[in-house]
């Protein structure tokens, strides 16, 4: 991983905490710009999102981390959720 990465990891990190995820439930990295977050997606105060919250905070973060200098893609893999024609979608358990 270059150091470019590492920084663009740690910046993913950062607005991952400042939207109050819980990031041990979520994993990072990132390859030549590309960033992947995978796991569960919830909140670190405990706090249950409704669907619609969820699919706006997934929104929102995907617009925030694609505007962190180096990142070319982000790509989820969010534990019953998939984006589908622009719109995140919950999937049946």
């Amino acid at each position: 991983m270059s150091e470019d990465d590492l920084k663009i990891n740690s910046r993913v990190r950062k607005i991952l905490v400042e939207n109050n995820l819980d990031t041990s439930s979520l994993g990072v990295s990132t390859a030549s710009g590309s960033v992947m977050i995978r796991g569960e997606f919830k909140k670190m105060t405990g706090h249950e999102m409704n669907d619609r919250e969820t699919a706006r905070t997934l929104t929102v973060l995907e617009s925030n981390i694609l505007r962190s200098k180096g990142v070319k893609r982000v790509v989820f893999t969010i534990q019953h959720w998939k984006k589908s024609k622009g719109k995140w979608l919950k999937q049946e358990k």
